[in-house]
């Protein structure tokens, strides 16, 4: 009995480190093969709406990509445009800018014994250093621009095939079941495109919200660059719990940037309104339990993520365990593994009082 268990634990272990050697490995066609399912279950209700007014299949799906390819080209051309504003302006914050670097010297000279001179010129060698390495910086650069496309290349072709010929797809997943696993196995693949296809979505609402919210805030209390500065809040808070961190340092810097320290507790207290509406109003109500995942396994996601595919896992290994949540359900010898991963956090009274509120209005 003791050799069984032995033995089973040695393959389980062995198991575990090709899986993850594989996803390291295969992490350049893997990541963009990932994106492409997740974005493909986000955009199949679409496509079929856009079937049931008389598109045919193929004719839905283009129409679904150049979606993603108008979001994509608008949310650049944002960014790029308020890049190129806030270049105007740095005439006008450079005074400021100095003096914040003035201070943070005299902070250091005072704390580490490091005097302005010193700290001046350790700047100036590591400056002379990146000048010496500039060819090389700019080849990485473009090597990172042209992969970057040709991942979004890669993701739209993907998506063309994935909900193009879905059909043939589950067919073949229904295949490997056996007849007795059928209904099963259809209830599974059901679960696994609402989990991921309600993880994306919902998290696209969380960052539309946070994006007006910090918009309209900032805009309010007078920040440069609102739009800029609340786009740059927002796009690392698609990783949950670290996102938000690394986001907020950009409104709180113009804030110190703008000439004024009235704009940093404003600021600060806008960044903390907003995620906790976020927090406790809009991801419940968007995702609700479909991800069923607990904090902790969040975060193992993300740093397991983080450690495989870099920023990309961070974002992916999320739904992509709750996906391994969700046939673990469904197998009754990896149950254990599923309730591990479940989330004992009930819903709150509300949100279901809500939920059922707008249940009611769409019966009827």
């Amino acid at each position: 009995m003791k050799g069984v268990s032995i033995y089973r634990a040695t393959a389980t272990l062995f198991f575990l480190i090709l899986l993850v050697a594989f996803l390291y490995l295969g992490r350049p066609f893997l990541v963009p093969l990932s994106f492409a399912i997740i974005l493909s279950m986000l955009f199949l209700p679409v496509s079929r709406k856009l079937e049931d007014w008389g598109l045919s299949r193929l004719l839905a799906t283009i129409a679904c990509l150049l979606i993603l390819v108008l979001i994509i080209t608008g949310f650049v051309w944002v960014i790029a445009s308020e890049i190129t504003r806030i270049s105007q302006d740095m005439d006008e914050m450079w005074p400021r800018l100095q003096q914040v670097i003035d201070q943070v010297q005299q902070w250091i000279n005072q704390e580490f014994g490091i005097s302005p001179w010193k700290q001046t010129k350790f700047v100036d060698d590591q400056s002379e250093k990146l000048a010496d390495s500039s060819n090389s910086m700019v080849k990485v650069f473009l090597n990172g621009v042209l992969g970057m496309i040709s991942s979004i290349v890669l993701v739209l072709i993907y998506m063309l095939f994935l909900i193009w010929q879905r059909d043939k797809y589950k067919r073949f997943f229904l295949k490997i079941s056996s007849h007795e696993s059928k209904p099963e196995a259809k209830d599974t693949i059901r679960e696994i495109t609402q989990v991921s296809s309600k993880y994306l979505g919902g998290r696209l609402v969380s960052m539309l919200f946070l994006a007006i919210f910090y918009g309209v805030g900032f805009s309010a209390i007078g920040l440069r660059n609102a739009i800029l500065m609340s786009l740059l809040a927002v796009l690392p808070s698609i990783v949950p719990y670290i996102g938000p961190f690394i986001g907020s340092f950009f409104p709180i810097s113009m804030a110190l940037l703008s000439g004024s320290t009235d704009l940093v507790i404003p600021t600060i207290l806008i960044l903390v309104a907003a995620q906790a509406i976020d927090n406790n109003l809009i991801e419940p109500f968007v995702m609700g339990a479909n991800m069923n995942l607990s904090p902790l396994m969040i975060i193992v996601a993300i740093v397991t993520g983080e450690l495989i595919w870099g920023v990309a896992g961070m974002i992916l290994f999320i739904p992509l365990f709750a996906v391994i949540r969700a046939i673990c359900d469904h197998i009754p010898s990896l149950s254990p593994l599923g309730f591990l991963m479940q989330d004992d956090l009930s819903e709150s009274v509300w949100i279901g009082k809500i939920k059922d509120y707008f249940k009611s209005l769409k019966n009827k």
